[in-house]
This record gives C-alpha cells, structure tokens and sequence, in this order.
C-alpha cells in the first residue's frame, strides 16, 4: 500500500493519548483535478438523466449539488488516510481503519470494541523536520 509513515497521537478525552503510526498518501494537484473533474462531469451528465423523474427540477438540482459537493471535497483533499497502527486509550485493543479517507485534522477514529469515537492527531508536514531541506530543495551551504 503506498504511503509514508508519520508519527501520531490516538486521543480520548480524560485518558493518556496513546503514541501510534498513521500511513499518509500526499495527494498531488492532478490527481486532485481528475478526481475534481470526475465528479463534475458524472453530475452535468447525470443531471439531466434523473430530471427525467417528476418532479422535474428538485432531482436535476440535487444531482448537480451533490457533484458540487463531491467535486469539492476531492479537490480539498491533501491527504489521504491510507492506515493507522495504534491501540484505543480506553481499552486497549486495536484501533484500524475501516477504509483509507481523506485526512482531517484533527481526524475521527472509531473503536469498533468501546464505540467511542477518538481522535488521531497528525501532522503531515511533520515529516519534513523544520531545519531539514525539503526533497525538493537543494541543501543550503553555510
């Protein structure tokens, strides 16, 4: 599975934050744009399919909303949330990912054993030290 690992924190209000590992999938301005595009062309072609059904405006304007809607949360996706490998601070048992997702900050998690929902804390940019050069740029000299 592709990805980088960052470190992370699974967090449950008034228990100890558990340390744990996110896998991170930097998404990149064209995948974001296909992806984008995808869903705005499958609502403009799906639109006037469902304006089919009466009544008539309400399905076509709500196909065209949800592709807004869709087209809108794929170009905000930085990142997504390919894996997590932690334990639940309540009780102790494994804590997965049912699906890889875009991330958020801070990022839902449930625990399928407690079913409380808890909190994973990461930061992507965290992988980059802040005194480290970034792959792209060249090594400063001194």
């Amino acid at each position: 599975m592709p990805g980088v690992s960052f470190p992370a924190r699974i967090t449950l209000f008034g228990f100890d934050p558990i340390d744990a590992t996110a896998r991170i999938e930097p998404r990149s301005v064209r995948w974001r744009l296909r992806r984008t595009l995808t869903a705005l062309g499958t609502a403009v072609l799906l639109a006037p399919l469902v304006a089919l059904v009466p009544p008539h405006a309400p399905w076509a304007l709500g196909a065209l909303g949800v592709g807004a809607i869709v087209a809108r949360r794929k170009w905000l996706e930085l990142h997504s949330l390919q894996a997590v490998e932690g334990i639940c601070p309540r009780c102790r048992s494994d804590v997965s990912l049912p699906r890889a997702t875009r991330l958020r900050h801070p990022h839902p998690l449930p625990c399928e054993s407690c079913n409380h929902e808890l909190t994973l804390e990461v930061d992507p940019a965290a992988g980059v030290g802040v005194n480290s050069p970034r792959p792209s740029e060249p090594p400063e000299e001194a």
